[in-house]
């Protein structure tokens, strides 16, 4: 088991906040009063710039989970639930553009929630719906109610961000879990559950690991989708939705141990591995008791892009031994080879090939059989959507990488060969420019060159006088010296 800690930017004091009087408090666990509902006509302001980390609004009536503004990184604004006792964010409501932590944000509720910067934009909301009170429940789940209805009109549940909690149902409909550097994905399909990288913004998101549930029949059209929840017992289960039968069982460390009074939470990591913790009380971290892969040379940018990864060590080198260690090899690609080519460009890329490589997920890409090492490259090398292709020589397996190169893993055989594209850095291109500016430029550059001349003539004649004068005053002196060496010479004075 592995400890995990909590977030470390996330020091848990109570800011200064301006909270209208529209909530209901209790006392706290030290006779203090801990906001416990929100009702039409709440408001709450961030302070601009406030030291602490995270200002709570609104508490579970356990006093472990709260609700309120949270500061993202060193700078950025957000909502969240997060765990007092660690200091880690359970649910955040991650928004398309989030807020500026130096400035004031206003969070309020009338039917629903709405977060506004100091420009009255909005940041987030929870869209279509209509409640009279907001609570977080002791299960860390926000929750909109209305009075007369028993089901929540929203609830944070429904749309995690990259963590879910004990009892909390994982559906088809879902929207994934994504990693907090937008980078990894966590999706449940109708009979298995899947990682994904996340690459152009999610317009390709290959596979790196999936599990299939056991009992499930994916040739059973009639079969209802599976769903997944997190059980306090330390499994991560799959079921049918409908009946709720069982058809698979992720087993954690601790399933056998029975372990009771303790909280637990899965979350895809920004390394990409899929894990399990929980939580004691008294705890100081948390501890990690389950993990989706399970070697680090498995997990898709251990060594970053175009990185080796040597298992057993986990160490990492570069394909194109550009440098000693890696990450970093090269830059994260954002873009594909086919937009050159869309603007009727050839993409241009350098290309690496490199012997003893595979690809630890091959089984998740597109592979063909039957093919040479040659045939294998010329695959890859004349389609733009292709970014590598790993060839196994034993079998004749070809792996087509149709997306950035990320790590790649060693495998001590001189027949696991591999072809890599490396887009080419633009070279730097001289501004040309126009005949009107060129024209300028020479008529400015001859004037300069008058006036250097001009100057440097006007000093010459200066020059010249000072010498003219400094030969006059010579002349005058000349004739007595004269005199004075023929006197000598004539009367022999000075032999």
């Amino acid at each position: 088991m592995r400890r995990g800690e909590g977030d470390p930017a996330i020091a848990v004091v109570i800011g200064v906040l301006f909270v209208a009087s529209a909530v209901v408090v209790v006392g706290g666990a030290e006779g203090g009063e801990l906001t416990t509902q929100l009702l039409n006509g709440f408001t709450a302001t961030h302070a601009a710039g406030a030291t602490a980390a995270f200002e709570p609004v609104l508490y579970a009536t356990n006093g472990v989970f709260a609700f309120g503004f949270l500061r993202v990184g060193s700078a950025s604004l957000d909502l969240a639930v997060v765990h007092l006792p660690s200091s880690f964010p359970l649910w955040r409501a991650t928004p398309a553009r989030l807020g500026d932590w130096s400035r004031p944000a206003t969070l309020t509720f009338d039917s629903s929630l709405v977060l506004t910067d100091e420009d009255d934009g909005v940041l987030w909301q929870t869209l279509d719906t209509i409640g009279d009170t907001v609570v977080l429940l002791n299960s860390s789940n926000l929750v909109l109610r209305r009075y007369a209805e028993p089901l929540p009109a929203w609830q944070s549940f429904d749309s995690p961000s990259n963590t879910l909690v004990l009892d909390q149902n994982f559906t088809v409909s879902s929207p994934p879990l994504i990693s907090n550097n937008r980078r990894f994905a966590f999706r449940l399909g109708t009979t298995y559950m899947a990682l994904h990288m996340e690459f152009y913004g999610g317009r390709t998101t290959p596979v790196y690991w999936q599990h299939t549930a056991l009992e499930a029949q994916p040739q059973n059209a009639t079969e209802p989708p599976v769903y997944g929840r997190l059980d306090a017992r330390g499994f991560f289960g799959l079921y049918l939705e409908g009946g709720g039968q069982k058809v698979d069982v992720l087993s954690f460390d601790t399933f056998v141990q029975n372990l009771t009074g303790v909280f637990r939470r899965m979350t895809l990591d920004d390394d990409g591995n899929l894990r399990a913790y929980y939580w004691t009380d008294g705890a100081k971290d948390w501890i990690s008791d389950y993990k989706a892969v399970a070697e680090r040379c498995e997990l898709p940018t251990s060594c970053g892009a175009y990185g080796l990864c040597v298992p057993g060590n986990a160490q990492c080198q570069c394909l194109d031994n550009s440098t000693g260690t890696s990450p970093p090899c090269h830059a994260e690609e954002t873009a594909d080879l086919c937009a050159a080519a869309a603007n009727g460009q050839q993409p241009e890329f350098d290309v690496v090939r490199r012997k003893r490589v595979s690809v630890a997920y091959k089984e998740e890409l597109p592979s063909e059989t039957n093919m040479t090492a040659e045939e294998c490259e010329a695959a890859c090398a004349g389609n733009c959507s292709c970014w590598g292709a790993v060839y196994n020589g034993a079998s004749g397996y070809c792996y087509l990488i149709d997306f950035p190169v990320e790590t790649l893993v060693y495998e001590a055989d001189d027949r696991k060969v591999g072809y890599f594209k490396v887009r080419k850095l633009p070279s730097p291109k001289r501004t040309r420019m126009s005949p009107g500016v060129a024209a300028a430029t020479t008529v400015l550059s001859l004037v300069l060159v008058g006036l250097a001349a001009a100057g440097a003539r006007s000093g010459y004649r200066l020059w010249e006088r000072r010498r003219r004068k400094r030969a006059g005053m010579e002349q005058e002196l000349v004739p007595p010296y004269k005199d004075l060496k023929t006197m000598g010479s004539s009367n022999n004075s000075f032999k």
